[in-house]
């Protein structure tokens, strides 16, 4: 799924520091690191340490330095220099480089001791104790919303945040004054105001200025509950709630969100202080060690609440060595854009690996959001806003990723939006870069055996790629049938090839080919539709992939697989503030998208089984030869709906219309299959839209569902040229295309290239797309050549392959007139509707053949039905006429002068006008009767001639 790099850092590859910690992240992507380094130190002259500057000694020893690394991690400058060996765990510096805040830890006893500092940087001064000195945990952040202006005057205010873990939340204003013209140094004491008075988790997120903070509803009071289905124990139990605030420039904050959480592993006490605080800087966050929570938003309005746990199963026996108990690693992510909590399960995983395991939480773009545990699993969970969270990729990590790393993503202002992320590791020192391209989820494709895991891959390609539109050469050669060179091809055209190509008898096949159809005609319709229209979109399919509440991503029989299931927010006391409540109303942030989102109702998307569910009953009913070419939108010289053409729609995928098919793509019928099928797909889809949006235009309802019928038939073609490339069957522009390119192939390659299109011809019927012109007549042909009669046979009553009258024609005319061979044409031709079937006779030149019409004919005539022959009466008078003056009445004559012929001849001519007979016919079919017929009868019989 991701290609991996990893590499060391250069700056400490250079120099060999002592106890190097990364302690803190500036808001542009630079990370505070710190180290024990000798260095020259100045102390007292005598031991009462008294002494002034002139009486000082300087003395090599070992001292902390905290450094800024450019966010490359290339070089380090040095911010403040220690006279000694001090155990910072945390820090912080002002947008101005001014003022540094630290957090130390010490040893007393049993337990640690936090104590925070504000020093002078600039240049480097005095150490100011925030008179903070407690055994709960400390954290330190300052605000970056007040000095993107430049100070007024000599003095400005340097704000900084100040967690005390289970305590409080406060902002302590420093005034700070030029001296000398050169450094700035704290003026006065600072004023402090309490933002949060207890907490059990908070996280800083520097980039968006947001303050999260995990606190416990209070239980309700004690009274009358109506419909409750919870225990009194339970209802009376304190539950999570997450706020969260806004800061902005020159305003105050502002509670932006309230939300209750469910969340598991929350079981301990409240007071519950035991274990050690981790103490990792680039994670911005301050709470218990037990309780691993992240909060990931999105510009776009994404809001991710991930938390991470572990558990055993009760049936478990633990074994000799714990740290080898086999526990199940599990993560939860509240999605509050899509109002469902998604939980992941991976089991299998060793306690002690579980354990120190630190998640990893990363937005890939606004659609993905990217979860890395060293030595266990990455996943890539799509999130997006554009439809529910169903298309998920699965795996385990590269192994170029330490299974003992913990990453910290590292990234400034500008949120990632491209194919790559970087990544500091904290435990080996490592810069590692994570790219997911198009070659790696080859890679994934090419190894999974997850169709889950497929699927996904084939949407993300299909919708959510960038480079939609950016064809790339791709060398073939990978594929084991291909002889071209290269191609311009997609990758999700690259993915289809490679699958058809390595096992075009895999049944996952069909759906994938679904997958391709339904996510290529969204991206191409979404991307070129007006923006007044956005609305409509919203009710275009987008995926295959149903939202189901529990889906296993299967890998081993034999093994327990990761599972992904979800639930829904139902009843959420979500408190979120509208615009217009905000402090800054003019202003376009996360919660005002996640408030237009939410907000809005949303529909669900157009399902195309029911267009499915309307062909199977149209379907049975449907008589080609019956419907006229003016009944239907499409008409075969206008293959487009409504007389739309690609250059009116403004597609790129323009260039689909010129992709080589080894059929001619015309079908002799004046009403085809394909007209009736973008009919129905037309109609339902414009109702569909116009019951959702009753005041909306019909004619911009209309515009969007021909735009998508028109892109559903070209991406079919599309798709139907791709598979015939992946056999290498690509004709040329004057080389020969249907039945003869058909009787030109090898049987081996005539049976693979069937299967691929059967493949394909049940993908578009599963979700009702259109097949191109002269498609059915091609496999109807292609199937006749390669597959046993018998098979054949099951197919066409079973409805799969049409038997049009070009098709009828190729097949007489390819059978011999063995007496096998005569019943297989019996049995073909009589599978079709009589129109067709008199059509086919024609053209077979044999006295089964003129048996059949002339029986045909004659009964037609006997039930009053008319001739049913395609000819004229002036046609039909001359032939018998000319019959009658060459043979008379008096054929097949008797003693009496009358024949069984003239008998029939009169029961006829009662019934109809000797202009609606064909006495050719008749006659003709009447010798062919006596034969061939009679001397088969004989043998049967066993009667033998003198």
């Amino acid at each position: 799924m991701a290609a991996v790099t990893s590499k060391p850092i250069l700056f400490l590859e250079e120099n060999q520091y002592s106890n190097f910690e990364w302690i803190g992240e500036i808001e542009d992507g630079s990370l505070l690191c710190r180290w024990e380094e000798e260095v020259l130190v100045r102390g007292p002259a005598d031991s009462s340490g008294d002494g002034g500057p002139e009486g000082a000694t300087s003395s090599l020893a070992f001292a902390t330095q905290i450094a800024i690394a450019t966010p490359d991690l290339q070089c380090t400058q040095v911010l403040y220099t220690f006279d000694k060996v001090v155990p910072v765990v945390q820090a912080s510096v002002n947008a101005s480089r001014t003022l540094l805040g630290f957090v130390t830890r010490r040893n007393v006893g049993e337990g640690n001791k936090y104590a925070a500092y504000v020093a002078e940087v600039a240049p480097q001064g005095g150490v100011f104790s925030l008179n903070i000195d407690c055994s709960r945990q400390i954290f330190l952040e300052f605000l970056h919303t007040e000095e993107n202006e430049k100070p007024l005057g000599d003095s400005w205010i340097a704000k900084l945040l100040v967690f005390v873990h289970r305590e409080s939340i406060a902002i302590y204003s420093f005034p700070l004054s030029l001296k000398d013209g050169t450094s700035w140094i704290v003026d006065d004491q600072p004023l402090t105001e309490s933002v949060v008075r207890s907490f059990v988790w908070a996280q800083w997120e520097p980039r968006h200025n947001h303050l999260y903070y995990l606190h416990y509803r209070p239980p309700p009071e004690v009274g009358l509950t109506l419909g409750s289905c919870e225990s009194e124990e339970d209802e009376m139990r304190p539950r999570p709630m997450l706020t969260a605030l806004q800061f902005h420039p020159n305003k105050p904050h502002e509670t932006v969100l309230n939300v209750p959480l469910e969340l598991s592993g929350l079981e301990h006490s409240p007071m519950d202080l035991s274990g050690d605080y981790r103490d990792q800087g680039l994670l911005h966050t301050a709470g218990d060690a037990w309780l691993d929570l992240r909060v990931v938003t999105s510009p776009s309005g994404a809001v991710c609440i991930c938390h991470h746990y572990i558990y055993k199963s009760r049936l478990a026996e633990t074994p000799a060595d714990p740290e080898s108990c086999a526990v199940y690693l599990a993560y939860s992510v509240t999605l509050l854009h899509h109002g469902c909590v998604l939980h992941t399960v991976v089991p299998g995983v060793p306690w002690g690996h579980a354990h120190s395991a630190l998640p990893t939480y990363s937005l890939f773009g606004d659609h993905y959001l990217l979860v890395i545990v060293p030595g266990v699993c990455m996943h890539m969970l799509d999130i997006g806003l554009d439809h529910m969270p169903n298309n998920h990729i699965v795996t385990t990590p590269p192994p170029q990723l330490l299974p003992n790393a913990q990453l910290y993503q590292i990234c400034g202002k500008k949120v990632i939006s491209g194919r790559s992320m970087t990544f500091v590791d904290g435990v080996n020192q490592m810069l590692v870069e994570v790219r997911v391209t198009k070659e790696s989820l080859f890679s994934l494709f090419k190894c999974s055996t997850v169709l889950s895991n497929r699927l996904a891959i084939l949407h993300l390609a299909s919708v959510h790629d960038k480079d939609h539109d950016l064809s790339r050469k791709l060398k073939w050669s990978v594929f084991k049938d291909l002889h071209q060179a290269e191609s311009s091809i997609t990758l999700q055209e690259y993915l289809l090839m490679w699958s058809v190509c390595e096992d075009p008898y895999n049944l996952d096949t069909p759906v994938l080919l679904q997958e391709y159809l339904v996510g290529e005609t969204y991206a191409a319709v979404h991307k070129h539709i007006d923006s007044d229209a956005g609305h409509l979109i919203s009710l275009l399919p987008i995926t295959t992939a149903p939202f189901t509440t529990d889906t296993e991503y299967i890998e081993s029989p034999a093994e327990e697989n990761v599972r992904i299931s979800y639930c829904l927010l139902e009843n959420a006391c979500i408190m979120l503030l509208s615009p217009r409540e905000r402090v800054v109303r003019s202003i376009s942030d996360t919660w005002t998208k996640l408030w237009e989102h939410t907000s809005c109702r949303h529909h669900q998307r157009f399902s195309l089984t029911n267009v499915v569910e309307k062909l199977m009953v149209s379907l049975d009913t449907y008589k080609p030869e019956a419907l006229s070419q003016g009944s239907t939108p499409v008409s075969p010289a206008s293959p487009l709906v409504g007389g739309l053409t690609i250059t009116s729609l403004g597609l790129t995928l323009a260039h689909l219309m010129f992709d080589p098919l080894p059929f001619n793509e015309a079908e002799n019928t004046t009403s085809s299959k394909l007209e009736h099928l973008l009919s129905v797909n037309l109609r339902e889809l414009s109702m569909y839209c116009l019951k959702h949006f009753p005041h909306e235009s019909p004619m911009r309802v209309h515009a969007v569902a021909s735009k998508y019928v028109c892109t559903q038939l070209q991406v079919s073609r599309r798709l139907c040229s791709i598979l015939c490339s992946s056999q290498t069957l690509v004709p040329t522009e004057k080389s020969e295309k249907g039945f003869t390119f058909i009787e030109q192939l090898e049987d081996a390659v005539a049976t693979r290239l069937f299967t691929l299109l059967e493949r394909y011809h049940s993908a578009t019927e599963a979700v009702a797309f259109p097949l191109p012109q002269g498609y059915n007549s091609f496999l109807a042909y292609l199937a006749h050549r390669c597959l046993p009669h018998l098979v054949f046979m099951q197919y066409v009553q079973r409805g799969v392959l049409q038997l049009n009258v070009d098709v009828l024609r190729e097949i007489v005319y390819d059978l011999d007139d063995t007496p096998q061979n005569v019943e297989r044409k019996l049995e073909i031709i009589s599978s079709v509707p009589l129109v067709r079937s008199l059509r086919a006779l024609q053209y077979w030149q044999h006295p089964m053949s003129l048996i059949l019409r002339s029986r045909l004919h004659a009964g037609s005539i006997l039930a009053g039905e008319g001739p049913g022959q395609p000819r004229t009466p002036t046609q039909s008078a001359r032939i018998n006429a000319q019959h009658i003056q060459n043979k008379g009445l008096t054929a097949f004559p008797t003693a009496d002068r009358l024949s069984p012929f003239d008998t029939f001849l009169d029961l006829l001519t009662a019934k109809a006008n000797l202009t609606d007979l064909d006495l050719g016919l008749l006659y003709e079919g009447t010798i062919a009767s006596l034969e061939y017929i009679k001397p088969e009868m004989e043998s049967e019989l066993g009667i033998v001639r003198n």
